[in-house]
């Protein structure tokens, strides 16, 4: 467990897999994890891809890893995968996960603030923790 906090303490950018119509799209999102592992929050305009995927399909997968550069990689690196359940947050939850996605990313304020920005909560349901390559470990409710 320390090593899953070590790397989400650590790194700022997740790759967000979403679906629709079995078509599936990634991309980049600055997140902010609850402290109980359970939730994850990202925020996102309206008119992208990602959020009218996740309205469409709301199961998603977020992965978040500790990779650098170098040719060693693929020995030393950890990665995390969550799979969850996303949602647009509105009125007091959506100021909730919002303070907590801009405590860490205090640039994303004007971003965040935008009328047609929306606060994204995950509701974690599994962890995936594949680190030495091969080694997959699972954690659920």
């Amino acid at each position: 467990m320390s090593r899953i906090s070590e790397i989400l303490d650590t790194q700022s950018i997740a790759v967000l897999g979403t679906s629709k119509n079995d078509e599936p799209y990634s991309c980049l999102v600055a997140f902010a994890v609850a402290k109980n592992l359970r939730e994850l929050v990202f925020a996102t305009m309206r008119k992208r891809l990602k959020y009218r995927n996740m309205m469409a399909n709301p199961r998603v997968t977020l992965t978040i890893d500790d990779r650098d550069k170098s040719a060693s990689d693929f020995d030393r690196t950890t990665s995390i995968t969550m799979v969850g359940t996303a949602g647009d947050v509105i009125n007091d939850e959506r100021q909730k996960c919002a303070t907590l996605l801009l405590s860490r990313h205090p640039s994303l304020r004007d971003f965040v603030n935008s009328p047609d920005c929306a606060v994204i909560r995950v509701r974690i349901d599994e962890i995936y923790v594949v680190s030495e390559f091969e080694s997959v470990i699972k954690m659920g409710k």
